[in-house]
């Protein structure tokens, strides 16, 4: 049975295809979709990539000491991805806090009148 992600999952996947400045190769990423997505889309989810590259921008959520996997999660960098397509595998679950965190700046680029 294929692996279903979760939010608040982090997954290695492959970026690759990949366009001028977003990320690529096969890296660490953030479930930012809910469970209800995932669900019913069975292999998309909504992700953001992590890098180890802080240029402290105020788009990215630095990772601590909570998690093994290390650095910052690229909110600017959000993209729905067949996650059974690109090979994704977990690695471990991100604390609340920094899902929540997450979740609000993404909320804050579609929210009209932001």
């Amino acid at each position: 049975m294929p692996y279903t992600v979760e939010q608040g999952d982090i997954i290695w996947i492959s970026l690759d295809p990949q366009a001028e400045h977003e990320q690529k190769g096969r890296r660490p990423a953030l479930v930012i979709s809910n469970n209800t997505f995932n669900s019913f889309t069975r292999t998309a989810a909504i992700l953001c990539p992590i890098t180890n590259s802080n240029r402290n921008n105020p788009l990215q959520v630095r990772l601590d000491g909570r998690t093994a996997t290390g650095g910052v999660i690229m909110c600017d960098q959000a993209k729905i991805l067949d996650v059974g397509q690109r090979n994704a595998a977990f690695i471990e679950k991100a604390p609340a806090e920094i899902i929540d965190e997450v979740v609000d700046i993404i909320a804050g680029f579609i929210t009209v009148g932001a």
